[in-house]
Protein backbone atom coordinates (compact mmCIF):
# COMPACT_ATOMS: atom_id res chain seq x y z
CA UNK A 1 0.00 0.00 0.00
CA UNK A 2 2.81 2.16 0.70
CA UNK A 3 4.41 1.81 -2.89
CA UNK A 4 1.59 2.21 -4.16
CA UNK A 5 0.91 5.85 -2.24
CA UNK A 6 4.81 6.67 -3.47
CA UNK A 7 4.35 5.70 -6.88
CA UNK A 8 1.04 7.72 -7.45
CA UNK A 9 2.45 10.83 -5.29
CA UNK A 10 5.69 10.59 -7.90
CA UNK A 11 3.15 10.30 -11.01
CA UNK A 12 1.61 13.05 -9.96
CA UNK A 13 4.58 15.43 -9.11
CA UNK A 14 5.85 14.80 -12.32
CA UNK A 15 2.70 15.82 -14.04
CA UNK A 16 2.46 18.85 -12.16
CA UNK A 17 6.06 19.53 -13.57
CA UNK A 18 5.39 18.77 -16.90
CA UNK A 19 2.20 21.11 -17.15
CA UNK A 20 3.94 23.44 -15.24
CA UNK A 21 6.67 23.59 -18.21
CA UNK A 22 3.94 24.00 -20.53
CA UNK A 23 2.85 27.19 -19.81
CA UNK A 24 5.62 28.77 -18.26
CA UNK A 25 7.66 31.52 -20.22
CA UNK A 26 10.65 30.32 -21.63
CA UNK A 27 14.04 32.66 -20.96
CA UNK A 28 16.40 33.37 -24.14
CA UNK A 29 19.02 34.49 -21.48
CA UNK A 30 20.62 32.45 -18.07
CA UNK A 31 21.38 35.45 -15.61
CA UNK A 32 22.25 33.13 -13.15
CA UNK A 33 24.77 31.41 -15.51
CA UNK A 34 25.70 34.31 -17.38
CA UNK A 35 24.91 32.60 -20.41
CA UNK A 36 22.44 31.90 -23.45
CA UNK A 37 20.12 29.10 -23.20
CA UNK A 38 18.93 26.97 -25.84
CA UNK A 39 16.52 27.82 -28.38
CA UNK A 40 13.81 24.85 -29.50
CA UNK A 41 15.75 22.94 -32.37
CA UNK A 42 14.78 23.04 -35.40
CA UNK A 43 13.55 19.28 -36.76
CA UNK A 44 14.08 17.75 -39.74
CA UNK A 45 15.10 13.81 -40.88
CA UNK A 46 18.83 14.39 -41.08
CA UNK A 47 19.15 15.81 -37.82
CA UNK A 48 17.05 12.93 -36.94
CA UNK A 49 18.80 10.30 -38.00
CA UNK A 50 22.17 12.23 -36.91
CA UNK A 51 20.98 12.33 -33.69
CA UNK A 52 22.22 16.11 -33.76
CA UNK A 53 17.96 16.49 -33.07
CA UNK A 54 17.65 14.09 -30.06
CA UNK A 55 20.50 16.01 -28.44
CA UNK A 56 19.76 19.47 -29.36
CA UNK A 57 16.46 18.81 -27.42
CA UNK A 58 17.98 17.24 -24.49
CA UNK A 59 19.79 20.38 -23.86
CA UNK A 60 16.42 22.73 -24.98
CA UNK A 61 14.72 21.14 -21.88
CA UNK A 62 17.45 20.55 -19.95
CA UNK A 63 17.94 24.53 -19.86
CA UNK A 64 14.40 25.62 -19.74
CA UNK A 65 13.10 22.83 -16.87
CA UNK A 66 10.88 24.84 -14.44
CA UNK A 67 12.33 26.02 -10.71
CA UNK A 68 16.22 25.22 -13.00
CA UNK A 69 18.25 27.80 -10.84
CA UNK A 70 16.95 26.11 -7.61
CA UNK A 71 17.74 22.41 -9.04
CA UNK A 72 21.35 23.21 -9.77
CA UNK A 73 22.32 24.71 -6.39
CA UNK A 74 20.28 21.59 -4.69
CA UNK A 75 22.74 19.39 -6.91
CA UNK A 76 25.35 21.82 -5.84
CA UNK A 77 24.71 21.44 -2.38
CA UNK A 78 24.70 17.25 -2.23
CA UNK A 79 28.03 17.39 -4.57
CA UNK A 80 29.45 19.61 -1.52
CA UNK A 81 27.77 17.27 1.04
CA UNK A 82 29.20 14.11 -0.37
CA UNK A 83 32.70 16.25 0.04
CA UNK A 84 32.72 16.07 -3.93
CA UNK A 85 35.92 18.96 -4.69
CA UNK A 86 34.41 20.06 -7.60
CA UNK A 87 31.69 20.76 -8.92
CA UNK A 88 30.63 20.92 -13.40
CA UNK A 89 34.31 21.32 -13.67
CA UNK A 90 34.92 24.25 -11.25
CA UNK A 91 37.32 23.68 -7.97
CA UNK A 92 35.88 24.20 -4.47
CA UNK A 93 39.09 26.05 -2.92
CA UNK A 94 40.16 27.24 0.26
CA UNK A 95 38.87 31.13 1.39
CA UNK A 96 35.93 30.85 -0.73
CA UNK A 97 38.39 30.64 -3.86
CA UNK A 98 36.78 28.70 -7.18
CA UNK A 99 38.89 27.34 -10.03
CA UNK A 100 38.15 26.23 -13.39
CA UNK A 101 39.78 23.09 -14.77
CA UNK A 102 42.45 24.08 -17.09
CA UNK A 103 42.79 21.75 -20.21
CA UNK A 104 46.15 22.46 -22.02
CA UNK A 105 45.71 22.31 -26.12
CA UNK A 106 49.37 22.48 -27.44
CA UNK A 107 47.82 23.08 -30.98
CA UNK A 108 45.85 26.02 -30.36
CA UNK A 109 48.94 27.38 -28.80
CA UNK A 110 51.19 26.96 -31.84
CA UNK A 111 48.28 28.51 -34.10
CA UNK A 112 48.04 31.40 -31.96
CA UNK A 113 52.27 32.22 -32.36
CA UNK A 114 52.07 31.49 -36.15
CA UNK A 115 49.21 34.18 -36.34
CA UNK A 116 50.75 36.71 -34.04
CA UNK A 117 53.86 36.19 -35.29
CA UNK A 118 53.19 36.54 -39.11
CA UNK A 119 50.83 39.64 -37.99
CA UNK A 120 53.95 41.37 -36.00
CA UNK A 121 55.84 40.76 -38.76
CA UNK A 122 53.68 42.33 -41.56
CA UNK A 123 52.77 45.91 -39.51
CA UNK A 124 55.09 48.33 -39.71
CA UNK A 125 54.75 49.44 -35.80
CA UNK A 126 55.67 47.66 -32.65
CA UNK A 127 54.06 44.53 -31.06
CA UNK A 128 53.78 43.76 -27.69
CA UNK A 129 52.21 40.35 -25.90
CA UNK A 130 51.13 40.05 -22.43
CA UNK A 131 49.81 36.26 -21.93
CA UNK A 132 48.94 36.50 -18.43
CA UNK A 133 48.64 32.86 -16.06
CA UNK A 134 45.13 32.52 -14.70
CA UNK A 135 44.22 32.06 -10.70
CA UNK A 136 44.33 28.68 -11.03
CA UNK A 137 48.27 28.60 -11.37
CA UNK A 138 49.19 31.69 -9.22
CA UNK A 139 46.76 30.85 -6.46
CA UNK A 140 47.43 27.15 -6.59
CA UNK A 141 47.81 27.25 -2.88
CA UNK A 142 44.06 27.69 -2.48
CA UNK A 143 43.44 24.60 -4.73
CA UNK A 144 42.27 21.27 -3.11
CA UNK A 145 44.87 18.73 -2.39
CA UNK A 146 45.53 16.10 -5.13
CA UNK A 147 44.56 18.65 -7.67
CA UNK A 148 47.38 18.79 -10.57
CA UNK A 149 47.98 21.66 -12.18
CA UNK A 150 49.64 22.69 -15.85
CA UNK A 151 52.47 25.05 -15.50
CA UNK A 152 51.32 28.04 -17.08
CA UNK A 153 54.39 29.69 -16.24
CA UNK A 154 56.39 27.27 -18.74
CA UNK A 155 53.90 27.55 -21.12
CA UNK A 156 54.36 31.22 -21.20
CA UNK A 157 57.95 31.07 -21.49
CA UNK A 158 57.87 28.44 -24.51
CA UNK A 159 55.44 30.65 -26.46
CA UNK A 160 57.59 33.94 -25.68
CA UNK A 161 60.96 31.91 -27.01
CA UNK A 162 59.33 30.82 -30.34
CA UNK A 163 58.37 35.07 -31.07
CA UNK A 164 60.88 37.01 -32.68
CA UNK A 165 58.99 39.76 -34.37
CA UNK A 166 56.63 40.55 -31.38
CA UNK A 167 58.02 41.86 -28.19
CA UNK A 168 57.16 39.79 -25.55
CA UNK A 169 56.46 41.44 -21.45
CA UNK A 170 56.08 38.94 -18.65
CA UNK A 171 54.07 39.36 -15.73
CA UNK A 172 54.21 36.07 -13.95
CA UNK A 173 56.95 37.06 -11.94
CA UNK A 174 54.99 40.04 -10.17
CA UNK A 175 52.06 38.30 -10.08
CA UNK A 176 53.52 35.11 -8.69
CA UNK A 177 55.44 37.92 -6.22
CA UNK A 178 51.96 39.79 -5.02
CA UNK A 179 49.31 36.30 -5.16
CA UNK A 180 48.42 36.85 -1.17
CA UNK A 181 47.03 40.13 -2.58
CA UNK A 182 43.49 40.22 -4.22
CA UNK A 183 44.79 40.68 -7.72
CA UNK A 184 42.44 37.64 -8.81
CA UNK A 185 38.28 37.62 -8.22
CA UNK A 186 37.35 35.01 -6.00
CA UNK A 187 34.18 33.51 -8.11
CA UNK A 188 35.22 34.68 -11.51
CA UNK A 189 38.06 34.15 -13.89
CA UNK A 190 38.79 37.73 -14.32
CA UNK A 191 41.38 40.27 -12.86
CA UNK A 192 40.83 42.41 -10.29
CA UNK A 193 41.32 46.09 -10.62
CA UNK A 194 44.30 45.73 -8.31
CA UNK A 195 46.02 42.97 -9.74
CA UNK A 196 45.58 44.49 -13.28
CA UNK A 197 47.40 47.49 -11.98
CA UNK A 198 50.49 45.40 -11.65
CA UNK A 199 50.36 44.55 -15.43
CA UNK A 200 49.63 48.06 -16.41
CA UNK A 201 52.59 49.32 -14.11
CA UNK A 202 54.99 46.27 -15.96
CA UNK A 203 53.82 47.49 -19.70
CA UNK A 204 54.94 51.02 -18.92
CA UNK A 205 58.45 49.87 -17.64
CA UNK A 206 58.49 47.71 -20.51
CA UNK A 207 58.05 50.90 -22.79
CA UNK A 208 59.55 53.48 -20.88
CA UNK A 209 57.00 55.33 -19.76
CA UNK A 210 55.75 56.55 -16.67
CA UNK A 211 52.96 54.88 -15.34
CA UNK A 212 50.36 56.93 -13.53
CA UNK A 213 50.82 56.14 -9.59
CA UNK A 214 48.06 54.65 -7.47
CA UNK A 215 48.00 57.68 -5.43
CA UNK A 216 46.83 59.46 -7.99
CA UNK A 217 43.32 57.73 -8.36
CA UNK A 218 40.80 57.76 -5.85
CA UNK A 219 39.91 54.05 -5.44
CA UNK A 220 36.15 53.15 -5.39
CA UNK A 221 34.40 50.39 -4.61
CA UNK A 222 31.55 50.23 -7.19
CA UNK A 223 29.80 46.60 -5.53
CA UNK A 224 30.52 44.07 -2.89
CA UNK A 225 28.03 41.51 -4.23
CA UNK A 226 29.60 40.34 -7.49
CA UNK A 227 29.46 36.49 -8.14
CA UNK A 228 31.23 36.04 -11.42
CA UNK A 229 31.49 32.65 -14.11
CA UNK A 230 33.30 30.41 -11.83
CA UNK A 231 29.90 30.53 -9.14
CA UNK A 232 27.19 30.74 -12.34
CA UNK A 233 28.88 27.26 -13.00
CA UNK A 234 29.34 25.62 -9.41
CA UNK A 235 26.24 27.85 -8.11
CA UNK A 236 27.89 27.00 -4.94
CA UNK A 237 25.18 27.68 -1.92
CA UNK A 238 26.55 30.78 0.53
CA UNK A 239 29.16 31.59 -1.91
CA UNK A 240 30.86 34.80 -0.59
CA UNK A 241 30.84 37.83 -2.98
CA UNK A 242 33.50 39.25 -4.14
CA UNK A 243 33.98 43.52 -4.30
CA UNK A 244 34.42 45.06 -7.63
CA UNK A 245 36.88 47.71 -7.27
CA UNK A 246 37.63 50.88 -9.41
CA UNK A 247 40.54 53.09 -10.09
CA UNK A 248 38.92 56.60 -10.82
CA UNK A 249 40.69 60.52 -12.36
CA UNK A 250 39.92 63.13 -14.31
CA UNK A 251 41.42 61.40 -16.64
CA UNK A 252 39.81 58.16 -17.02
CA UNK A 253 35.86 60.12 -15.83
CA UNK A 254 36.75 63.15 -18.55
CA UNK A 255 36.85 61.23 -21.92
CA UNK A 256 36.23 63.00 -25.35
CA UNK A 257 34.04 59.59 -26.19
CA UNK A 258 33.86 55.90 -26.09
CA UNK A 259 32.45 53.83 -29.10
CA UNK A 260 30.96 50.45 -28.80
CA UNK A 261 29.48 48.54 -31.44
CA UNK A 262 25.94 49.73 -30.94
CA UNK A 263 26.34 53.28 -29.08
CA UNK A 264 28.46 55.69 -28.12
CA UNK A 265 28.95 57.68 -24.94
CA UNK A 266 31.45 59.26 -22.83
CA UNK A 267 32.58 56.55 -20.28
CA UNK A 268 34.17 53.65 -20.13
CA UNK A 269 32.23 52.84 -17.20
CA UNK A 270 28.58 51.05 -17.16
CA UNK A 271 26.64 51.49 -14.11
CA UNK A 272 23.87 49.42 -15.54
CA UNK A 273 25.73 46.48 -15.51
CA UNK A 274 25.87 46.79 -11.72
CA UNK A 275 22.34 46.23 -10.53
CA UNK A 276 22.49 42.83 -12.98
CA UNK A 277 24.56 39.14 -12.80
CA UNK A 278 27.45 40.28 -15.23
CA UNK A 279 28.75 43.07 -13.12
CA UNK A 280 32.12 42.78 -15.08
CA UNK A 281 30.39 44.47 -17.79
CA UNK A 282 30.76 47.47 -15.69
CA UNK A 283 34.22 47.73 -17.69
CA UNK A 284 34.09 49.07 -21.19
CA UNK A 285 30.53 47.95 -21.18
CA UNK A 286 31.18 44.13 -21.69
CA UNK A 287 31.67 42.62 -25.01
CA UNK A 288 31.95 44.44 -28.18
CA UNK A 289 33.96 43.43 -31.38
CA UNK A 290 35.53 47.16 -31.19
CA UNK A 291 35.73 49.83 -29.03
CA UNK A 292 37.32 53.40 -29.50
CA UNK A 293 38.18 55.48 -26.88
CA UNK A 294 39.23 58.87 -27.39
CA UNK A 295 40.84 60.55 -24.05
CA UNK A 296 41.60 64.01 -23.86
CA UNK A 297 45.70 63.16 -23.29
CA UNK A 298 47.69 65.44 -26.42
CA UNK A 299 50.44 63.04 -27.24
CA UNK A 300 49.68 61.84 -30.25
CA UNK A 301 49.81 57.79 -29.77
CA UNK A 302 47.21 55.79 -30.71
CA UNK A 303 46.91 52.11 -29.23
CA UNK A 304 45.32 49.24 -30.62
CA UNK A 305 44.47 46.08 -28.11
CA UNK A 306 43.93 42.69 -29.82
CA UNK A 307 42.27 41.04 -26.75
CA UNK A 308 39.72 38.88 -24.79
CA UNK A 309 37.77 40.52 -21.58
CA UNK A 310 40.86 40.75 -19.01
CA UNK A 311 42.20 44.29 -21.26
CA UNK A 312 38.17 45.93 -20.54
CA UNK A 313 39.52 46.56 -16.53
CA UNK A 314 42.73 47.30 -18.43
CA UNK A 315 41.20 50.62 -20.03
CA UNK A 316 40.76 52.65 -16.63
CA UNK A 317 44.73 52.50 -16.91
CA UNK A 318 45.45 52.67 -20.06
CA UNK A 319 43.72 56.31 -20.61
CA UNK A 320 46.51 57.83 -18.42
CA UNK A 321 49.04 56.92 -21.63
CA UNK A 322 47.25 57.56 -24.64
CA UNK A 323 45.43 59.88 -27.15
CA UNK A 324 43.29 57.37 -28.66
CA UNK A 325 42.69 53.31 -27.28
CA UNK A 326 41.01 50.95 -29.99
CA UNK A 327 39.98 47.66 -28.67
CA UNK A 328 39.31 44.39 -30.95
CA UNK A 329 38.30 41.30 -29.90
CA UNK A 330 38.77 39.15 -33.12
CA UNK A 331 36.28 36.31 -31.83
CA UNK A 332 33.56 38.89 -33.22
CA UNK A 333 35.76 41.33 -35.45
CA UNK A 334 36.41 39.82 -39.02
CA UNK A 335 37.99 42.90 -40.96
CA UNK A 336 41.44 43.05 -41.20
CA UNK A 337 43.43 44.29 -38.73
CA UNK A 338 46.30 44.99 -40.39
CA UNK A 339 44.15 47.52 -42.77
CA UNK A 340 42.44 49.03 -39.47
CA UNK A 341 46.09 49.61 -38.14
CA UNK A 342 47.11 51.93 -41.19
CA UNK A 343 43.58 53.47 -41.30
CA UNK A 344 43.74 54.68 -38.11
CA UNK A 345 47.16 55.85 -37.60
CA UNK A 346 47.71 53.64 -34.77
CA UNK A 347 51.44 53.83 -33.37
CA UNK A 348 51.73 50.73 -31.50
CA UNK A 349 49.66 47.25 -30.99
CA UNK A 350 49.33 44.98 -27.68
CA UNK A 351 47.99 41.75 -27.72
CA UNK A 352 46.75 41.14 -24.22
CA UNK A 353 45.41 37.38 -23.25
CA UNK A 354 45.33 35.39 -20.52
CA UNK A 355 46.40 31.59 -21.06
CA UNK A 356 43.10 29.75 -20.55
CA UNK A 357 41.37 31.63 -23.51
CA UNK A 358 44.11 31.90 -25.62
CA UNK A 359 44.26 28.23 -25.19
CA UNK A 360 40.97 27.55 -26.10
CA UNK A 361 39.82 30.66 -27.92
CA UNK A 362 39.64 30.21 -31.53
CA UNK A 363 39.36 33.61 -32.52
CA UNK A 364 42.90 34.37 -32.53
CA UNK A 365 42.90 32.49 -36.14
CA UNK A 366 41.26 35.56 -37.37
CA UNK A 367 43.56 38.14 -36.95
CA UNK A 368 44.99 39.25 -40.04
Amino acid sequence: MKNKIFFISFILIWAILIILNIFKTNKTFSEQENRMLAKVPEFSIEKLVSGEYSSSLDNYINDHFIFRDGWLKVNSGMELVLQKKEVNDIYIGKDGYLFEKFDFNEKNINTAIDRIENFSKSVKIPVYFILVPNSIYINQDKLPSDVYVENQEQIINNMYENMEYTKTIDVTNILKENKDEYIFFKTDHHMTSDGTYLIYKKYCEELGVNPTRKEEFTREVVSDSFLGTFDSKAQILNQKEDEIVVYKNDVNTNITSAEYDNETTKSIFNEHYLNVKDKYSYFLNGNNSKVVIKTKVQNGKKLLVIKDSYAHIMAQFLCQNYEEIHFIDPRYYRLSISDYIDNNNITETLFLYNVSNLVNDVGIRNVK
